[in-house]
């Protein structure tokens, strides 16, 4: 297979350059919750019992969840914080739902990591290709990410960034692939896209006539139809075998 002269690489954020699912999502996401109820708790304010609160969480939630994955539109967790303070008879002003919100993500931040190849690969596209981006499918407000891309090194070799959360579309919705084209100053086959996930990171971009490369991640379940000429790595570092560098 013929190696890709991009003039940019495009990443994803989650499982390709830093790792957030160390416990999994639905492990991790029921910390996130309980450890909101808690923040409440300790605040003074009148809650329902930990499982009733977990369950009305959780059923908004996925309420939420359900309809972006229907419509491509995409839901925050202050979207959801929101509701349930409400229902609580609590008025969710800034400052409480930037604290909700805090208290949800304490679980997911303490157990990021980047990967060890990270920083090494970017410096490597960094010299080769006139620009690097990032589009990101995310529940999390855009500012949450910005801060753990500066902890882990990873900003001063982006030149865009694109979060869900703030563009209101997910991916595999072209017109997130499009908008990093358009950042990037280039056509969409000057691009090339690198994710882990197949239907979001393979068929979305391809269907706007990026180029993709699979980053396999282990224990995930990959399409049986998956065609054999899917580009594919395992490491970021495996990229040199796929692009001109």
């Amino acid at each position: 297979m013929d190696k890709l002269s991009p003039k940019a690489v495009i990443f994803d954020l989650g499982s390709t350059l830093i790792e957030y699912e160390t416990l999994g999502w639905s492990e991790l996401a029921m910390q996130a919750t309980n450890s909101t109820w808690d923040f409440l708790s300790s605040r003074g304010y009148e809650i329902p019992e930990k499982e009733h609160y977990v369950e009305v969480f959780e059923s908004i939630k996925h309420r939420y969840r359900d309809h972006a994955l229907k419509t491509l539109q995409e839901w925050t967790v202050p979207q959801v914080a929101t509701e349930v303070l409400k229902g609580l008879g609590l008025e969710p002003d800034g400052k409480l739902i930037d604290d909700f919100f805090a208290a949800y993500y304490a679980p997911v931040e303490a157990q990021l990591f980047a990967y060890d190849d990270t920083i090494e690969t970017l410096e490597k596209i960094r010299g080769t290709i006139p620009v690097v981006g990032l589009i990101s499918n995310t529940i999390f407000p855009e500012q949450t990410h910005h801060g753990e891309l500066e902890r882990f090194g990873i900003t001063p070799f982006l030149d865009f960034t694109l979060f869900s959360s703030t563009f209101g579309k997910r991916k595999p919705h072209e017109d997130i692939f499009i908008k990093a084209a358009n950042l990037a100053g280039l056509a969409p086959a000057e691009c090339v896209y690198v994710g882990d996930r197949y239907v979001e990171d393979i068929e979305g971009p391809s269907g706007v006539g990026m180029s993709a490369i699979l980053k396999i991640k282990e224990g995930r379940e990959y399409p049986e139809e998956m065609p054999l000429a899917t580009r594919r790595i395992h490491t970021l570092a495996e990229l040199e075998e796929h692009l001109e560098l």
